[in-house]
């Protein structure tokens, strides 16, 4: 069996979407004679936790290494709450502005440190980096360079185009783009979630080679789902969103709906739960109770991933948005294959771009622009009509079952295995 390492800032205990990816890689390899070994931080501060996940890769006989001390308590860690998402992003552009590529610079030394005697005393073959971070990049560039072994990255999101990134100045983009034309010249491999960012890195580094750059999606995990219920039996039509609201994503267009569709049919509001799964802004808190909904909307808050599945697997609609902006093409949120995965009917507020072409195929959406009040209200009254004739539209099976997080990792090492076979053919 062969050894990749799996350079990740972001790995469980950390949660929310940023580690699922890596994860479920993780978890799979094996499956395709790759042990995954993993490298990342011993966290003590962050948005979430989720230490079903870690299990559940721990299980699966993925060796984990973390710098600093290594060791993972239930109550070693602090968990950041903000109470507005403006105070985020301040905080954000402040960290852009002074640290290149991004905040977890600090971390190079210790995880190169680290790296390479987990390369030396385990024969590693292949090296594999995610980002966000940026800086797993960087680390792994020079792995390469130190020890001569192919190198694997994986855009989780763009980099000089990411919607989310600050740049204060020209000089500023001028460095990141020095940073990411460097990483490029060094991988011998590139994945990316989407066909966008794959075309905006072909447009912006002409020297890198069509066959340089694969698309691997995004997924879901059929496990997450094996031991829930996929049939809702609700007596209320049961609405559900999965994921935070940061970064210009915002319930508002949704609540305004619900509120125009409860208007116009009064009994809607006692026969639907419009249920948040995850971190909710208190602002909007307030605009709910402000628009007389509270009976209507259930906030769960951020559970951990394997309490979220549930959830999904015993709701009647799901409900995604993706914000306009300036490169909102981009999003492939990775949200929207978990509600594959639930198989249920979606109602979907997103502009064009990728995740919107991902969707026309399932054969079970009703889409709207994001910022659309009275389309979204009039989606939730043609659901709710199915939902009381028992007749809501089932997705194509076909369709979801191509991110299957198992078929994916598959993927993922066959582009492993070439690398190796060209390396032993140079050899």
């Amino acid at each position: 069996m062969k050894k990749v390492l799996i350079i990740s800032y972001y790995f469980p205990p950390m949660g929310m979407g940023g580690v699922q990816r890596t994860a479920k890689f993780a978890k799979y390899l094996n499956l395709y004679d790759w042990q995954p070994y993993v490298l990342t931080v011993t966290p003590k501060l962050y948005l979430a936790s989720d230490y079903c996940l870690l299990h559940e890769v721990e299980k699966a006989g993925v060796k984990i290494f973390r710098t600093g001390s290594g060791e993972i308590e239930t109550n070693g860690h602090k968990v950041v709450k903000f109470k507005n998402d403006s105070n985020r992003k301040l905080l954000s552009n402040i960290s852009q502005t002074f640290l290149i590529p991004d905040s977890k610079i600090f971390w190079k030394t210790k995880a190169i440190e680290l790296a390479s005697k987990i390369i030396s005393e385990h024969n590693i073959d292949m090296l594999y980096a995610t980002a966000p971070p940026y800086t797993d990049f960087l680390i792994a560039c020079e792995l390469k360079e130190k020890f001569d072994i192919p190198l694997v990255l994986d855009y989780r999101d763009s980099w000089i185009d990411c919607p989310n990134n600050f740049y204060p100045t020209p000089l500023h983009k001028s460095k990141h783009k020095k940073m990411e034309t460097a990483v490029l010249e060094c991988a011998d491999k590139v994945i990316t979630i989407n066909d966008r960012i794959k075309e905006l890195i072909h447009l912006r580094y002409p020297f890198v080679k069509d066959e340089k750059v694969s698309v691997i999606p995004q997924g879901f995990d059929p496990e997450d789902f094996e031991n829930h219920t996929l049939n809702g039996n609700n007596k209320k039509m049961r609405i559900s969103y999965s994921g935070s609201f940061l970064n210009y994503y915002t319930p508002k267009h949704f609540i305004d709906g619900l509120k125009i569709a409860s208007e116009k049919l009064p009994e809607l509001k006692n026969n639907i739960e419009a249920c948040f799964i995850g971190t909710f802004p208190e602002q909007y808190r307030e605009y709910i109770k402000q628009q007389g909904l509270e009976e209507a909307v259930n906030i769960v808050g951020y559970v951990e991933h394997s309490v979220c599945t549930k959830y999904l697997a015993e709701s009647d609609v799901l409900w995604m948005m993706i914000n306009k902006s300036e490169r909102s093409d981009l999003h492939s949120t990775g949200k929207l294959y978990e509600y594959f995965g639930a198989n249920k009917p979606i109602l979907a507020c997103v502009p064009e771009g990728v995740a919107r072409r991902s969707l026309d195929m399932l054969g079970a959406v009703i889409l709207t622009e994001p910022d659309d009040a009275q389309a979204i209200a009039n989606a939730i009254l043609n659901y709710y009509e199915k939902f009381k004739a028992g007749s809501m539209p089932v997705p194509n099976e076909q369709v979801t079952g191509m991110y299957d997080r198992r078929r994916l990792a598959g993927k993922l090492a066959k582009e492993f295995s070439a690398l190796c076979k060209m390396e032993e053919v140079k050899a």
